[in-house]
């Protein structure tokens, strides 16, 4: 059923293509229907969504709202946007790989993740930085090849 939902969201996120990667929530709050990346988070009007930690177990509690006008959390996703300065062991190390998407904020994210600069983000990789489990890592390898590409990661990094 969880994986059902996850699938549905994502092709839901996909199609309205309002989709980020947005920062890890300030306490008390929680990001919506991000992956473990914290990528491909919900949004509204461009503006990440969160909602509040309940009391208990840091579980969810309340609905998600969006971040637009509230200072404490207020975050506008960038996914679309390019920068404009590119970092330049990025721009070699990935220039042939995704040339075409060297410059979108997304892709500098998932540099970060990518230790070996290899195009890809593997399950050690992950566990390094995240210290995910596997089932977690699954879910965002939708194409179950045991690594994560820029489209799984951020669907604002698809081809």
């Amino acid at each position: 059923m969880k994986l059902l939902f996850l699938l549905l969201a994502s092709v839901t996120c996909f199609q309205l293509a309002n989709c980020c990667c947005c920062s890890i929530a300030p306490p008390g709050w929680m990001s919506c229907g991000c992956n473990f990346l914290n990528c491909n988070c919900e949004t509204s009007n461009g503006y990440c969504k969160y909602r509040r930690n309940g009391q208990c177990n840091h579980r969810p509690s309340g609905r998600c709202e969006s971040s637009e006008g509230n200072p404490s959390i207020e975050e506008v996703c960038a996914a679309k946007r390019r920068k404009r300065s590119v970092d330049t062991r990025l721009m070699e190390d990935y220039k042939e790989k995704y040339g075409h998407l060297i410059g979108l904020p997304d892709l500098d994210l998932f540099y970060t993740f990518d230790t070996d600069k290899d195009g890809f983000i593997n399950i050690e990789e992950a566990r390094a930085s995240l210290n995910v489990t596997l089932d977690a890592f699954n879910e965002v390898d939708t194409n179950r090849d045991g690594f994560i590409h820029p489209a799984e990661f951020d669907f604002s990094l698809s081809d």
